[in-house]
């Protein structure tokens, strides 16, 4: 399959490396050039260097060719106009775009672009392990106490009593959905400016220091929180936040967001109770939606000047219940094979086609584009 994947970061590079993996022909798009350095010795990956969401950029790329198009950059309106383009100029009967603002998700109703949220994801999955703390309440752990271990401050209601330091997007989702659950939190953010505006904006106490320090983490209430977690942008500063909750102030339950996914055993094994990684999140939902892409090259003949595509006709596609004879092929195109319920057909004239229908095509790559607009709509 021919994948055209925008944006070299952890996220980009991860993805590269496992549909490379797969077998997939991968072209990625990144402005910049240094990075792109650093795919040069990834197998069978072709390079361009441009913006995504230009036209030329997508074209020189060979988007038109394209079965599935990834826009991983940082910039959710980078990544949402890129997927748009591929979509609306050539028609890529598949693309991915990731985003960081919730809202973002409802900017386009097409049925074919995928938002992916790494942000909601997080927050869901964090979520998740608080009501398993609510199921199964946890003591306070007995650890040795560090050297210099602050007192435990118990109150009648710190069985609702969250902190959570980092206040990105995710923390603040995450806050938002805590006390839309009735929880007690309070929130530590390290930017006075950012703090100030936020106290606005939260029905919750909001505490200006650094969150792996152990002072502003005993101002906050760390003393009587039932479950810690820490979701800023650095793993290292979410671990050592972490442990420090859990051995100086004995935090029952502590929850790490993860941005580097190689990190999460590693966090696990230095004590954090519980790691999400939206990077891992978004991989899952690429590899769930690489099975369901509707159109796969087979093979490429003569220099890649014709190829063998497969086509599986969905409920919109136009000429779905006509014969063969009465559709306005491009000329340099043959239907091989029609494949439907297990029983493959030899195409003829009056074979008619049908929704659910694998359509087998040998056609031009000039032409191709013009056969998918006619299979696909």
């Amino acid at each position: 399959m021919r994948v055209v994947v925008v944006g070299y970061g952890r996220v980009g590079r991860r993805a590269v490396a496992q549909l490379v993996e797969r077998g997939h022909e991968v072209t990625l798009i990144d402005k910049e050039a240094v990075r792109l350095r650093g795919a040069v010795d990834v197998p069978n990956v072709k390079l361009v260097q441009g913006d995504g969401t230009d036209v030329d950029v997508q074209r020189q790329a060979g988007v038109d060719r394209a079965d599935l198009f990834l826009a991983l950059t940082r910039e959710d309106n980078v990544n949402l106009m890129a997927a748009q383009v591929a979509r609306l100029v050539f028609h890529v009967p598949r693309a991915i775009a990731r985003v960081y603002e919730p809202s973002h998700r409802d900017v386009t109703d097409d049925g074919q672009l995928i938002t992916v949220c790494p942000t909601l994801y997080t927050v869901e999955a964090i979520m998740q392990r608080v009501d398993e703390l609510a199921t199964h309440p946890l003591p306070r752990p007995d650890v040795p106490p560090a050297r210099e271990s602050r007192p435990v401050r118990p109150r009648a209601d710190e069985s609702k009593f969250i902190l959570v330091v980092g206040a990105g997007k995710v923390g603040i989702n995450l806050v938002r959905s805590l006390l839309g659950s009735g929880h007690e939190v309070a929130l530590v953010e390290r930017d006075v400016a950012y703090a100030a505006q936020l106290r606005t904006e939260l029905e919750c106490p909001i505490i200006i220091g650094d969150g792996t320090l152990g002072p502003v983490l005993e101002e906050a209430g760390a003393g009587r929180a039932r479950v810690f977690v820490a979701v800023t942008g650095n793993d290292e500063n979410n671990l050592i936040a972490c442990q420090l909750a859990k051995r100086v102030f004995r935090v029952p339950k502590t929850i790490a967001r993860v941005s580097n996914p190689k990190n999460e055993p590693v966090m696990r094994q230095l004590g954090v109770d519980a790691t999400v990684s939206s990077t891992a999140i978004i991989e899952q939902v690429i590899e769930r939606e690489l099975p369901t892409i509707p159109i796969r090259t087979l093979l490429h003949l003569h220099g890649e000047r014709a190829q063998i595509i497969e086509y599986v006709l969905g409920e919109t596609c136009p000429v779905a219940g006509k014969a063969l004879r009465d559709i306005a092929f491009p000329p340099d195109c043959n239907i091989v094979a029609i494949e439907r319920a297990g029983t493959t057909l030899i195409p003829r004239g009056d074979t008619r086609l049908q929704v659910g229908d694998m359509v087998v095509a040998l056609v031009t790559r000039e032409q191709e584009p013009q056969l998918r607009r006619l299979l696909m709509g």
